[in-house]
């Protein structure tokens, strides 16, 4: 089932069946609730393209009306804000949580939903490129961050020794101003090699 929420049975043997099911038939993205779980591809899958992030930031609730995918979770923060703006309400904070194990693809994930935020900010700003140029720099700074952070394992070849808090600001009508990324729990030794 796409959402897993569906399931007779919510244990970990049928949603571990579930994923692996969808998994198989090409589906990466599942629901649960308002909470999307995807498992890593190990490849790039045709599914990020401008045409689709159109189509999820179109839709009123895309948890309801589209397939699972990271959009959703990307236009409901979003979404928030831009309605409390239009309203003249002060803009809550908004958070998108990315957790996983090693190599699950949290960075990639992360990239995904800020390219979604970028090209839905140009939409709404008469097809200004500004923000997509600011989220490229944000982007730009991974493999820099990467560089000096990152370190090969068992079961990643470039896993994160550090975590990464990345702060988008938007003005008071829900326009992107720029970005700040705070690491923390930076590892103080380092996997030189696999054991």
């Amino acid at each position: 089932v796409p959402d897993m929420v569906n399931l007779t049975a919510l244990d970990e043997d049928s949603m571990h069946d579930n994923l692996k099911l969808r998994f198989d038939e090409g589906e990466v993205y599942t629901s649960c609730g308002h909470i999307i779980v995807s498992v890593n591809p190990f490849r790039w899958l045709p599914i990020y393209s401008e045409d689709l992030i159109l189509r999820y930031h179109a839709a009123e609730d895309p948890f309801a009306s589209e397939p699972p995918h990271v959009y959703c979770v990307a236009h409901g923060a979003l979404n928030e804000v831009a309605v409390m703006a239009s309203r003249g309400l002060p803009m809550h904070s908004q958070s998108i949580l990315v957790s996983g194990e090693s190599g699950a693809g949290k960075t990639e994930a992360t990239k995904i939903c800020m390219r979604y935020l970028a090209v839905v900010d140009a939409l709404c700003s008469d097809g200004s490129s500004a923000a997509r140029a600011l989220t490229e720099q944000v982007l730009k700074t991974s493999p820099i961050l990467e560089a000096i952070g990152n370190a090969q394992t068992v079961r990643n070849d470039n896993s994160s020794r550090f975590g990464k808090f990345l702060r988008l600001h938007y003005s008071s009508d829900a326009r992107q101003l720029g970005a700040h990324i705070d690491t923390y729990l930076l590892e103080r030794s380092r996997v030189v090699r696999p054991p």
